[in-house]
């Protein structure tokens, strides 16, 4: 796939820890990690990565217990940890919402034709209190709709199964990331009632690189190269979509008809933007993800600050 060079790469020697496991699921977000795996730039780190696939409501827990050594997905979890008193750090940012990444999306024959028409409805999430729940409640927020007029129904199944389980009729709309927006529209007619890059939530920081802070503190070296070889697979990412698209199809076993044509996220490289990041801590805050007692630590980025080293 991708190309990259030996620049940078670890001594083998002087890593206090080569076998790492990342939690993850398949996903265009997380595009980076993949590449990074499928073209090397692990191996050429010294490192040999096992990526898993465990439950996004399981992970903190997990890396708590040593379970996993880095995890891949939505900063929200760990904003809320890190202010409950735990420790992580965020190694690096995996993504940002781009038009048409995020969507709010209906059934073919949907009475429904604008975000006021989700008053009083059920919409399908992929985690209570997750980062799809918060993007809608902006957009519904911003549209003239409380979020508390609408209920969030969370499917225990996530993205993979919701657009099936949209046509059953037990929500009224689905909040659904890439690919699985083109999945609802190519294999059941589904439309788009509203993309989530709009207003408050436009370029939002979406996914990021995380570990506890004892572990980062422990094998510095080793997080130093597994960060160089996600930034080699992020700099991939950002600037050949072929290669994105080759990548997601053989992590998540899709075919091409759905790759070629999904929207991408951006993908940023260098070191973590706190400003970006207190985006997150702020919608949280805002929507009731954070308790008001953080709110100084939020408007003054302590928070998020005490999450970057």
């Amino acid at each position: 796939m991708g190309c990259s060079s030996n620049n940078g790469a670890a001594d083998d020697s002087a890593l206090t820890q080569q076998n790492i496991t990342v939690a993850a699921s398949p996903a265009v977000d997380l595009a980076g990690l993949y590449i990074a795996q499928d073209d090397g730039l692990f191996a050429r780190q010294g490192l040999h990565v096992t990526i898993e696939q465990i439950p996004s409501s399981q992970v903190v827990g997990a890396q708590l217990k040593g379970q996993v050594d880095i995890s891949a997905q939505s900063y929200l979890p760990y904003i809320e940890a890190q202010a409950a008193g735990a420790r992580f750090r965020i190694l690096a940012e995996a993504s940002t919402l781009t038009p048409g990444t995020r969507a709010l999306v209906v059934r073919a024959a949907s009475h429904i034709t604008s975000i006021a028409g989700l008053a009083r409805q059920k919409i399908g999430v992929n985690g209570t209190n997750s980062i799809g729940t918060l993007l809608t409640s902006a957009v519904l927020q911003e549209n003239g709709i409380s979020p508390e007029q609408v209920q969030f129904i969370t499917d225990p199944k996530g993205y993979p199964a919701m657009p099936g389980q949209l046509q059953t009729g037990s929500w009224a709309a689905a909040l659904l990331a890439e690919p699985y927006v083109t999945i609802a529209e190519q294999h059941y007619g589904d439309q788009e009632l509203a993309d989530m890059d709009q207003g408050a939530t436009e370029n939002f920081p979406m996914d990021g690189y995380v570990a506890t802070q004892a572990w980062a503190e422990k094998n510095p070296k080793t997080a130093a190269a597994f960060v160089r070889a996600i930034q080699e697979g992020q700099a991939i990412a950002a600037t050949r979509p072929p290669v994105v698209q080759a990548a997601i199809a053989k992590a998540d076993d899709l075919p091409s008809l759905v790759t070629v044509v999904m929207a991408l996220p951006g993908f940023p490289t260098g070191p973590v933007n706190a400003q970006n990041i207190e985006r997150v801590a702020e919608v949280m805050l805002e929507f009731g993800a954070l308790g008001k007692q953080y709110t100084a630590e939020v408007e003054d980025g302590a928070l998020i600050r005490s999450m970057i080293s």
